[in-house]
């Protein structure tokens, strides 16, 4: 029996043997044969590991080469105590980098946690990041910084960076293409004691580094905008400000600034952050609007300059609603209507005008489209189809009302009147260059299109001089720098009505006025009540821009352009002078003093219209065609009324000017209707109604220019030849 148990135990072993000597011949066989290269592979990721090789972003720097934007990386490390390597190589190479020490880290080890943090914001060095991150259980954070050595720029503009290290927003999204880079990698081989190395022919890939960009920002510049909106913005009791300076021949945009109140004031528009007021937020422009307006009316030929309109003492009613002015005035020029901002006289002078051929002006002057700037999120602003417009639109539009503009795409209306009609684009972008300074791309210069006639833009360039010199923009004025602009002034409404007591105020304008360096656009949004005028507060903050630059840079001195763009002859030629409310006898005895002969027919009251107009450059000893219109009431003149019927509202205001009589305007197009009828005997002085409306009617007439020159005009003519 006993023998029987051992044969059998004997026995058992045996067949246990043989079963484990076969697993073992097959496991040896799996691992060897069957499955000898998935096992490779697995042995290979144990004794080599892949390492990230950051790239470095490119930096931001201004047109003068002082950054901008530049990177500074950061690292937070970590361990995860259950794979970490506790061999004394990799203690100590953790203690170099983290400046803990052993017994720190050794604590630090002990704990029963998934991950322990073991420092923050540490600087690596390249080879340093490579060591540290090939150690077993330890963890890299990179925390990327986007750091403004200048504490320049609006953080809207130039956007901000990720924990990826991926443009946010602004100049740092619209540009990652240039500033990103891409990453390397590199290989490290890891001993059986966990001791990690390169080897000599370890595989890699350097990083290719981003590239840097040169913006079209001088820092010098911006410093003063920012500086002076600041103030402004405070100074006036303003929510926020936003001030924008381009030079009007390439559309560069020179300074970009955005302040919000420092009060704790201000609606989203102004506090969102990496929302942009000026790209990406509509207004209403009010005035400022009006050199489009104006601008249309020259270049379609609807009106000249010295044409006359009655302002209706400050208060018009038409069929389509009643309009105001800030102030009373009587008879104006249509310069004079734009130097003195009177929606009324301007709402006239578009009587006869078609909406559609407005609305496709408006267009070509890039509003209700995007300008191209290189900035996330920008908005079209609102220009609604002329089907969609009411009665009241055609007038409302072109005194800067029921249309929405952004800040950028009013400043390019005003570079295509500084720069002599045409429309560009606007760059914030040079040039791209990589980390060995090689320039790999530059940023043309986009003309869009001629959007009007150099001879518009001269005569508009006039109109904004005028608005400094005598109209509503005299604070804007600067001593020794001729200044040309427009002041505007806008109440605000929240959709549905205008809300009593916010305004937005603004001035735009250029500087030299007779050869445009800068063009710098200036909004205040709701300032105090005080100082809603867009002249007596965004005015003000234009002068102190345009004399702060003017004192730190020699931009306003370097007139190479303007001597190539004014030849020999206007050297020798005279400016006529501004002779208009002059009686007959002020008119000649200035003329007399400048050399320059009068022509006229009759000479009683003040003069309302001259050609050429003031400013022109003639020959010395030209002669002036002037026209006269009764200062005053002489209730012993009898006039009759003329035929003013088929007549445009100009033409028929102009001939009842000639007649010594005043004109109120009911309703657009030509004259349909007037009170009194044609050859009703009247006093001079009185006032003619003309009702108005659209129709194909037409009717000759006689032409203005025999009423201005008279019988006279055609001896001027042949004592000229």
């Amino acid at each position: 029996m006993p023998n029987r148990y051992s044969e059998w135990r004997i026995r058992l072993v045996s067949i246990i043997a043989a079963l484990i000597v076969c697993v073992l011949v097959y496991r040896i066989i799996q691992v060897q044969i069957i499955r000898h290269d998935t096992y490779s592979e697995m042995a290979r990721k144990q004794q080599k590991r892949k390492i990230n090789w950051p790239a470095r972003r490119g930096s931001i720097f201004d047109r003068n080469g002082y950054p901008v934007a530049v990177s500074h990386n950061s690292y937070d490390i970590g361990i995860t105590p259950r794979d970490f390597s506790q061999a004394d190589e990799a203690l100590k190479e953790l203690s170099e980098v983290s400046g803990r020490s052993l017994k720190q880290l050794s604590r630090l080890l002990r704990k029963d946690a998934p991950y322990v943090p073991v420092v923050k914001g540490v600087n690596l060095s390249v080879e340093q990041h490579l060591r540290v991150s090939s150690l077993p259980g330890v963890k890299l954070d990179a925390c990327p910084e986007r750091l403004n050595p200048l504490g320049a720029m609006t953080p809207g503009f130039i956007g901000s960076v990720d924990h990826g290290g991926n443009g946010n927003g602004g100049l740092e999204l619209s540009l990652q293409q240039y500033l990103q880079g891409s990453d390397g990698w590199i290989v490290i081989n890891r001993s059986a004691r966990d001791k990690s190395y390169r080897s000599v022919n370890a595989p890699g890939k350097k990083p290719v580094n981003g590239h840097n960009i040169f913006l079209t920002i001088d820092s010098g510049i911006q410093s003063i905008v920012d500086f002076e909106l600041e103030q402004a913005v405070d100074r006036y009791g303003a929510v926020g400000g936003a001030a924008i300076v381009i030079d009007p021949w390439t559309g560069d945009i020179i300074a970009f600034s955005e302040k919000a109140s420092s009060r704790g004031r201000g609606s989203t528009d102004w506090r969102s952050s990496g929302t942009l007021y000026s790209t990406s937020c509509i207004f209403e422009p009010g005035s400022t609007f009006k050199l489009v307006t104006d601008a249309f009316l020259l270049e379609k030929g609807k009106v000249d300059p010295y044409d006359v309109f009655y302002g209706e003492n400050g208060t018009a009613k038409f069929d389509f609603g009643t309009f105001r002015d800030d102030h009373p005035y009587e008879w104006l020029t249509f310069k004079e209507s734009f130097v003195f901002s009177s929606n009324i006289c301007t709402i006239k002078a578009m009587g006869d005008t078609d909406k559609r051929d407005f609305y496709s002006f408006i267009l070509n002057m890039g509003f209700g489209g995007r300008t191209g700037i290189s900035t996330p999120a920008e908005s079209k602003g609102r220009l609604r189809e002329t089907d969609e417009w009411s009665g009241r639109s055609l007038a409302s539009i072109s005194i800067g009302q029921e249309i929405g503009v952004t800040g950028l795409q009013l400043v390019m209306a005003y570079c295509a009147v500084a720069n002599g009609g045409t429309l560009v684009a606007p760059r914030v972008a040079l040039e791209a260059r990589d980390q060995d300074g090689r320039t790999v791309e530059k940023f043309p210069v986009i003309k869009v299109r001629r959007v009007f006639s150099p001879e518009t833009a001269e005569t508009m360039v006039d109109f904004c001089r005028g608005v400094v010199r005598e109209g509503t923009g005299t604070r804007s004025a600067i001593s020794g720098i001729e200044i040309a602009g427009k002041t505007g002034t806008a109440q605000k409404s929240d959709g549905y009505r205008y809300i009593e007591g916010r305004y937005v105020a603004s001035f735009a304008g250029f500087a030299p006025a007779g050869d445009p360096r800068l063009v710098c656009l200036v909004i205040l949004d709701e300032p105090a009540y005080a100082y809603h005028y867009g002249g007596t507060s965004a005015g003000v903050a234009f002068r102190k821009i345009i004399e702060g630059i003017n004192m730190s840079t020699d931009i306003f001195l370097d007139r190479s352009r303007s001597m190539v763009a004014i030849g020999s002859d206007d050297e020798e030629r005279v400016e006529i002078p501004n002779l208009l409310r002059m009686t007959a006898g002020e008119a000649e005895t200035a003329a007399r003093k400048l050399g320059f002969r009068l022509d006229y027919s009759t000479s009683e009251g003040e003069i309302f219209s001259q050609v050429p107009g003031p400013g022109t450059l003639v020959e010395p000893d030209a002669g002036i065609a002037v026209a006269f219109r009764t200062s005053g009431v002489d209730t012993n003149k009898k006039v009759s009324v003329p035929d003013l019927r088929g007549l445009s509202i100009r033409k028929a205001r102009r001939m009842l000017i000639e007649c010594g009589l005043k004109s109120s305007i009911r309703g657009y197009g030509s004259v349909r209707k007037q009170t009194p009828g044609a050859g009703a005997v009247v006093r001079a002085g009185d006032n003619v109604v003309l009702h108005c409306s659209f129709g194909s009617t037409a009717r000759s007439h006689v032409s203005v220019q025999s009423f201005r020159r008279g019988s006279r005009s055609a001896d001027i003519s042949r004592r000229r030849n």
